[in-house]
C-alpha cells in the first residue's frame, strides 16, 4: 500500500469513534479541529506522525486487556484533554505525552510504564480504583509558579504546599517507584520538588496517598521523610489522617525528594550513650560523650553556639573507626562566652557523611563588668565598663542571626570606669543580633534586639 506523505483530517465538534485503535502513520498530520470527542475503544492510540489536538478530548474506553489499550507512538503526543474510562482492565503509556488541559480518570488505571506525563492542567476524578500509577518508573510532572502558597495542590497532583515565601517556578514530579534505604522502605509514591527559591521556606506539606500504595506499612505510623540526595530526615509531624489518606508535617526549610514511610534512616554510624557538658572551677566547660558502637567513624567536631542555631567549630576529636566496645571521649572549651553556651557534636564518616547529636547547654554567669543599653536598641548602643584594671583596648563585634559580621570596631580602655556609644547601629535592620566584647583575650557576649 502506498501512503500519502501528508493527510489532513478535519474533525468537527462531533464524536469520532475508533474501534480497535487509532493509528496516525508517519508523515500523517491529523488535526482535531474544533472541540471533537475522539473515542478509542478496545485499542491503541498510536501517533507516529503529527497530532494537532486543538480543543479536543481523547477518550480511552472499552474492556480490552491492558497490553491492547496503550497510548504512545514514536514521538511525544500533545493532547488537549485526555480521559481514561476503561470499564475493566488498565491503560499503558508506551511513550511520553503532554496534556495541555486536564487528565480525567473515570475507569481503570493509567500505568506510566517508564513514561512521563507533562501536565498543563489538573488531574480529575482520581480514586483508589482508577488512578495513575507506575511502580517500575515514569512520572507525572507539573510546573507552576508558587508565590506564598496556602495549601496549594498544583494540578491536583497530590501534595499541598504552604509557605510564606515565594518559591517561584516550581517543578513537581510524582513517581510511584518505592524508595528504600538500608532495609527500610516507603509507600509506592514519592515527590521530587524543585523550587527556584529553595531556602528558608518554613513550608508545611500535606502528602496524599491511596491505601493501595501503602506497601504493607501502618498508616498511623507514617511520617513525611525527605532526602537531600544523601541523608534522610523526618520533619515536625502535624497530623496523620488514615481516613482521608494524608499526612501533614511542617518546618521544611527546603524541598527535595519526599515520601511517606515509618522509618527511612540508615543505621546510625555511632551509638551515643552519653553526651554532657559541665562548667568546672576554672569557668571552663568540660565536654564528655560515650559511644557504645562505631561504624566507619572518622572524627567528631565539637561545635558551640550563642543562640542554639548557628554553631562554630571549637575542637576536633578523632573517632575509633569501627568499634563494638564502650569508648569515652572528652574535649575542653577553655574560653566559653558569658551567658548561655550551646554545644553539639558533628560526627563525620570516612566518606564525609555527617550526623549531629542533640544540643546541650551550660550557663556562665557574667561578672557584670559590662552593661549594655538600651536593649532593644534603636539609633545608638551604649556600653558601660566598670571595675576594670589597667589600660588596653576593647574589641567590639556585632553579628546578625546568620552569624554574619555587621559591625567591627574597638575602643581604648583607660582607667577603671568607661562608657562608649556606638552610633552605627542606626544602620542595622530590625531583628536579633549578638554583641561580642573582647578584652585581654576574654570574650563577653550579649543578645541584642533592634527595633
Amino acid at each position: 500500500m502506498k501512503y500519502v506523505s501528508a493527510i489532513l483530517f478535519l474533525l468537527l465538534p462531533f464524536f469520532l469513534q475508533a474501534q480497535g485503535g487509532l493509528f496516525i502513520g508517519s508523515g500523517i498530520n491529523m488535526v482535531a479541529s474544533g472541540q471533537p470527542h475522539i473515542i478509542v475503544e478496545n485499542g491503541k492510540f498510536s501517533n507516529d506522525g503529527d497530532f494537532s489536538a486543538d480543543a479536543s478530548t481523547v477518550h480511552i474506553t472499552g474492556t480490552a486487556a491492558t497490553g491492547y489499550s496503550t497510548i504512545g507512538g514514536t514521538s511525544v503526543t500533545i493532547f488537549n484533554d485526555l480521559e481514561i474510562n476503561k470499564s475493566s482492565n488498565d491503560t499503558w503509556l508506551v511513550y511520553d505525552i503532554e496534556i495541555d488541559g486536564d487528565l480525567t480518570m473515570k475507569g481503570g488505571n493509567l500505568i506510566l510504564n517508564y513514561s512521563d506525563i507533562n501536565l498543563g492542567g489538573s488531574i480529575n476524578g482520581e480514586t483508589a480504583s482508577t488512578r495513575i500509577t507506575g511502580t517500575d518508573g515514569g512520572a507525572i510532572i507539573k510546573t507552576v509558579n508558587l508565590n506564598m502558597p496556602i495549601a496549594e495542590n498544583p494540578g491536583n497532583i497530590g501534595v499541598e504546599i504552604t509557605s510564606t515565601e515565594n518559591l517561584g517556578s516550581t517543578t513537581i514530579q510524582r513517581r510511584h517507584v518505592q524508595l528504600t534505604n538500608n532495609g527500610n522502605h516507603s509507600i509506592y509514591r514519592h515527590f521530587d520538588i524543585s523550587p527556584a527559591n529553595n531556602s528558608d521556606l518554613d513550608a508545611t506539606l500535606r502528602i496524599h496517598y491511596f491505601d493501595e500504595e501503602l506497601a504493607e506499612l501502618t498508616e498511623t505510623d507514617l511520617k513525611i521523610w525527605q532526602s537531600d540526595g544523601v541523608n534522610w530526615a523526618t520533619q515536625n509531624l502535624n497530623s496523620v489522617n488514615p481516613t482521608a489518606n494524608w499526612v501533614e508535617a511542617s518546618g521544611f526549610s527546603f524541598l527535595h525528594t519526599l515520601t511517606l514511610a515509618e522509618e527511612m534512616n540508615a543505621p546510625l554510624p555511632i551509638e551515643l550513650t552519653n553526651f554532657d557538658v559541665r562548667l568546672n572551677q576554672k569557668n571552663e566547660v568540660d565536654i564528655f560523650w560515650t559511644t557504645a558502637t562505631e561504624i566507619n567513624n572518622d572524627y567528631f567536631i565539637v561545635e558551640r553556639s550563642l543562640d542554639g542555631k548557628f554553631f562554630k567549630e571549637i575542637a576536633i576529636v578523632d573517632g575509633a573507626g569501627n568499634s563494638s566496645t564502650e569508648i569515652n571521649y572528652r574535649a575542653l572549651d577553655a574560653q566559653p562566652n558569658f551567658g548561655i553556651n550551646y554545644y553539639r557534636l558533628k560526627q563525620v564518616d570516612f566518606n564525609g557523611t555527617l550526623t549531629y547529636s542533640d544540643i546541650r547547654a551550660v550557663n556562665l554567669v557574667t561578672d557584670e563588668r559590662f552593661t549594655v543599653f538600651p536593649n532593644p536598641m534603636n539609633d545608638v548602643l551604649n556600653i558601660g565598663a566598670a571595675g576594670l584594671s589597667g589600660d588596653g583596648e576593647l574589641g567590639v563585634e556585632i553579628h546578625d542571626e546568620l552569624g554574619r559580621l555587621v559591625y567591627e570596631g574597638s575602643r581604648p580602655i583607660e582607667g577603671t570606669n568607661q562608657s562608649f556609644t556606638i552610633n552605627e547601629v542606626s544602620k542595622l535592620a530590625s531583628g536579633s543580633y549578638f554583641l561580642t566584647l573582647t578584652l585581654s583575650n576574654e570574650s563577653y557576649s550579649f543578645g541584642l534586639v533592634k527595633k
